[in-house]
């Protein structure tokens, strides 16, 4: 993971059919086979002040037979040609390299720069306040025996923002996705210390934001039933 130069995201809130008898499993979830988008809520740059606002929605008693989602209007997704479903969001945990010189004050603490090291990512959490705890956890042991890791949450955006499936002589299907994430601090985060940082007079040192966005690349291959027999 590192950074992307990704475009700036119209994130808008708007509302769907709710149908009868369906049971959300979290206030960002999405109903089954929703149908076309309806009344527009708001939009944002920021996904996450479309999510709060989405949720707010699902939240009250004025929404009845309808249900609020998140989609990025900038271009089309699966379900709707004109619109790329964001909701529900997923929480994972990944780990980073530890950057060289940096001291984070607090296990909330984000770097700056987060370069994803290796392993296999993390299951999926149930909720944003378990992905927190979780990585709380991690990295308070990361604080007590320091090492090259540190671990950070990501929310994944639900539909990708492109897809490619090729085939090749063998019978091997290979589909490549481009997933969105954001790179999320805490709200009692920081970017920790970066004086020790070879590049501390950056302007990087000094930056703050609550989310970064990234744009990170998923290759996954399959052998098709019967290939080569």
């Amino acid at each position: 993971m590192s950074p992307e130069d990704v475009r700036m995201t119209r994130y808008r809130v708007a509302l769907v059919a709710r149908p009868e008898g369906w049971q959300p499993e979290s206030l960002d979830d999405v109903p089954p086979r929703p149908g076309p988008l309806g009344e527009v809520l708001g939009e944002s740059l920021d996904l996450f002040e479309s999510l709060r606002r989405a949720i707010e929605y699902n939240q009250s008693s004025s929404a009845g037979g309808q249900w609020a989602v998140v989609v990025d209007v900038d271009q089309g997704g699966r379900i709707w040609p004109d619109a790329r479903l964001c909701t529900p969001i997923v929480y994972k945990i990944t780990s980073i390299w530890w950057p060289e010189g940096w001291e984070p004050a607090s296990a909330r603490d984000v770097p700056n720069c987060v370069w994803k090291s290796q392993g296999a990512p993390a299951e999926p959490a149930e909720n944003y306040q378990q992905a927190e705890n979780t990585v709380i956890a991690l990295n308070n042991q990361c604080l007590a025996r320091p090492g090259l890791n540190w671990y950070v949450m990501v929310a994944v955006e639900n539909e990708p923002v492109a897809q490619t499936v090729a085939y090749d002589a063998s019978g091997t299907e290979t589909t490549s996705l481009v997933r969105r994430l954001h790179v999320l601090r805490p709200d009692q985060g920081t970017h920790g210390n970066c004086d020790h940082c070879p590049a501390h007079a950056f302007p990087c040192a000094q930056a703050d934001w609550s989310s970064r966005v990234y744009d990170v690349s998923v290759t996954q291959s399959k052998v098709l039933r019967g290939a080569g027999g």
